[in-house]
């Protein structure tokens, strides 16, 4: 992630504002959805069970918004992000580049509405704590993917 920040620092002073502030707000979504579930936290594997009702509801309340509110998120970072790539003097939405990152989101985004009709389906057969679980971890996995593979190559592009 290092090289990340380095590179959004050759971005315009505005643009880096923007891409830094959503960054921050995908890194402290991530931690709340790991912290979210106390059970998920467990050394080891968890078990909801030792919750109290209460407890167990709040959980299973909480999952519906983290799932929707990533979405939301991630549409308008990508959204900024696409307006600051076409604000370059060589880009245009016919540059190879541009279209394969834009592709890149749109298969993001589709993934989260998959992963997110998936933790629904799951609510039923798994515990809370699971779900959690698995989906910070893909979604984490997902996005330091993405910035390794697109916006770090295109981030560094703009000190040229």
């Amino acid at each position: 992630m290092s090289i990340h920040v380095e590179a959004i620092k050759t971005l315009s002073a505005a643009d880096y504002r923007i891409i830094e502030k959503e960054h921050q707000l995908l890194e402290k979504f991530l931690s709340d959805l790991r912290d979210a579930c106390s059970c998920s936290k467990q050394e080891n594997l968890p078990d909801c069970s030792r919750c109290d009702h209460e407890k167990q509801t709040s959980c299973q309340g909480r999952l519906p918004s983290f799932l929707y509110y990533v979405i939301d998120l991630a549409a308008d970072h990508f959204d900024h992000e696409e307006a600051i790539m076409l604000s370059r003097p060589h880009v245009t939405e016919d540059y190879e580049y541009f279209r394969t990152h834009k592709l890149a989101h749109a298969e993001i985004m589709q993934k989260l509405n998959d992963l997110v009709d998936e933790c629904f389906a799951s609510d039923r057969e798994s515990n809370t704590a699971e779900i959690y679980i698995r989906f910070y971890g893909k979604l984490s996995n997902m996005f330091e993917e993405h910035d390794r593979s697109f916006d770090d190559p295109f981030i560094l592009s703009t000190k040229t």
